[in-house]
C-alpha cells in the first residue's frame, strides 16, 4: 500500500543520488538542496528528505543547516583504512560462518558471483552493486547484525573514490572464494577474499600515483 510505495520512492532517490556521487556527477564538497532533488527526481519532499537523511547516516553527505547537504570528501587515507579494516572484519566473519555454511549458502554465493561475471558491459553502478551484494551476503552468514550494518556503510563509503576503477579481477576472485568454500578449504577462501578486497586498493594507488 501507501507505505510500500513511499519506501520505493525513497530508495530510488537514495540510489539516484548515491550513483550521481559515485560516478562523479556530484563532486566532493558540492552542495545539494532538498528543492534541487525534488525537481531532479520529480517526487515529493518526504522521500527526498528521508533519502538525504539516510545518505548522511551512511557518511555520503553531510547536513549543513540552512545550506543543504554537502557531498562528503573521502580522503585516500580513509579509503585505505576502510579496505584494511574490511579485510579483518570480512575474513573474521568468514572464519566464523564457515563451520555452519549450508549448500544453499554456497549456491547463493555462486549465483551472485556468476551474475557478476556475466556482466559484459561492466557498468560501474552494476559493478558496485554486485560487489556490495557478494560481500554483504557473505558476511551476513555469520549472523552479526551490527557488523553487517557497519560493513554496508563501509562499502558504500569506500566505493566513492574507486568508481573509476575497472575491477575486472573482482568477479574472478569471487568465483575463487566460492570454489574454495565448495572444497571446504577455508584458508584458500580467506586468501581470495583478502585479494578481492585489496585489489581495489592496488588500483586506487596506481590511479593516484598517475594523477600526482
Amino acid at each position: 500500500g501507501e507505505c510500500m510505495q513511499k519506501e520505493t520512492l525513497k530508495e530510488r532517490v537514495y540510489r539516484g543520488i548515491y550513483e550521481a556521487v559515485t560516478n562523479g556527477e556530484y563532486r566532493p564538497n558540492d552542495i545539494l538542496t532538498e528543492n534541487q532533488m525534488i525537481e531532479k527526481f520529480g517526487v515529493s519532499k518526504s522521500p527526498v528528505r528521508e533519502a538525504l537523511v539516510e545518505l548522511c547516516k551512511d557518511g555520503v553527505l553531510i547536513n549543513i543547516p540552512r545550506m543543504g547537504y554537502q557531498v562528503r570528501a573521502v580522503t585516500l587515507k580513509e579509503i585505505m583504512d576502510i579496505l584494511e579494516f574490511r579485510v579483518d572484519v570480512e575474513v573474521g566473519g568468514l572464519r566464523k560462518s564457515f563451520p555452519v555454511l549450508t549448500r544453499e549458502n554456497i549456491n547463493m554465493l555462486r549465483m551472485i558471483a556468476e551474475k557478476h561475471n556475466a556482466d559484459e558491459d561492466r557498468i560501474v553502478s552494476n559493478n558496485w552493486q554486485r560487489n556490495y551484494e557478494f560481500h554483504t551476503y557473505l558476511y551476513s552468514l555469520n549472523n552479526n547484525v551490527y557488523g553487517h550494518q557497519a560493513l554496508q556503510q563501509m562499502i558504500k563509503l569506500s566505493f566513492r573514490d574507486s568508481w573509476q576503477t575497472k575491477n575486472d579481477c573482482n568477479g574472478r576472485y569471487h568465483m575463487a572464494v566460492v570454489d574454495a568454500l565448495e572444497k571446504q578449504n577455508i584458508e584458500e577462501a580467506c586468501v581470495y577474499l583478502e585479494k578481492d578486497i585489496l585489489a581495489v586498493k592496488e588500483e586506487i594507488l596506481a590511479l593516484h600515483s598517475m594523477n600526482i
